[in-house]
């Protein structure tokens, strides 16, 4: 058997158990309505300041097991958009890879990025003319990591020890390099993010949910 075989078999054994265990307990909406989303990160991030809007009604549609948080931040010109998703439903949880190529972006470069508070996937898509760089990541319980099947597997993991959240995607987007590189501003407010969510996890605030 080859070990690409064996990482197919691993990978569905755990994706049936995944589902198996969340369909055992998990709540009618998929999400959490005690998670507090405004708070896991502030609308002042060092130099960054933030303003929360709505998000568009249809993604509720494409996601009904999902809370969104939507917040636009700007620094010296630089503007980037900020989207948190929150649901106890693995399938509420995608990469950019799969839902922006959907909307007509062409994926250009993707990895990981190692930043001072911890480690993100990067990637870029192009439009026509448009450029877009990317930085996401996820947290399921008290664990960070920046890739999405890591992710849900945490999320099982945690949920065999009986925790069922909360579980966040984390996304931003250079809308408004204003000046500097996409990259840079990239890197910079995804590691403010990282920071405060570090710093709340470490501050004992945090309630694990549990079944």
């Amino acid at each position: 058997m080859s070990r690409v075989q064996a990482h197919a078999i691993i990978v569905t054994v755990l994706l049936v158990a995944f589902t198996v265990v969340s369909r055992l307990g998990a709540p009618g909406t998929g999400s959490d309505s005690s998670v507090d989303m405004e708070n896991w990160v502030p609308l002042q991030l060092g130099e960054w300041k933030g303003e929360q809007f709505d998000p568009p009604a249809e993604w509720k549609d494409q996601l009904p097991a999902a809370r969104f948080l939507l917040r636009i931040y700007s620094n010296a010109g630089t503007v980037v958009e900020l989207l948190m998703i929150e649901s106890q439903d693995p399938g509420s949880f995608h990469s950019p890879m799969f839902c922006l190529p959907g909307a007509g972006w062409t994926p250009k470069e993707a990895g990981t990025e190692k930043l001072e508070n911890g480690e993100v996937t990067k990637a870029e898509f192009i439009q026509d003319f448009s450029h877009l760089v990317v930085r996401y990541w996820y947290l399921a319980g008290d664990r960070l990591t920046p890739g999405l099947w890591w992710h849900k597997w945490n999320m099982l993991s945690n949920k065999l020890g009986g925790v069922s959240g909360p579980n966040f995607s984390f996304r931003v987007t250079v809308r408004q390099p204003g000046g500097r590189k996409p990259e840079e501003a990239a890197n910079e407010f995804a590691d403010e993010v990282l920071k405060a969510l570090r710093q709340k996890l470490e501050s004992g605030e945090v309630d694990l949910i549990r079944h």
